[in-house]
């Protein structure tokens, strides 16, 4: 097995970085996709139905107090 420089391995792992960026960024772009719909979702729920919103609010405020009051 011959070793080379990373100067002389032109079409092996050199694009290896920018293929790995690319990935990350379309991984990105679909997250941030995905969160903006379910943030739409959560404020046409809470314009339809405002006291619901709220007492879920108030219901999960209370359970996560009494999470972490426990600790």
């Amino acid at each position: 097995m011959e070793r080379t420089d990373l100067g002389e391995n032109e079409g092996g792992n050199g694009h290896l970085g920018d293929d790995l960026k690319t990935q990350a960024n379309a991984k990105l772009d679909e997250a941030m996709r995905f969160s903006e719909e379910i943030m739409d979702r959560v404020e046409a729920f809470v314009r339809e139905r405002p006291g619901t919103a709220i007492l879920a609010a108030l219901g999960a405020g209370y359970l996560i107090g009494r999470l972490v009051r426990r600790s």
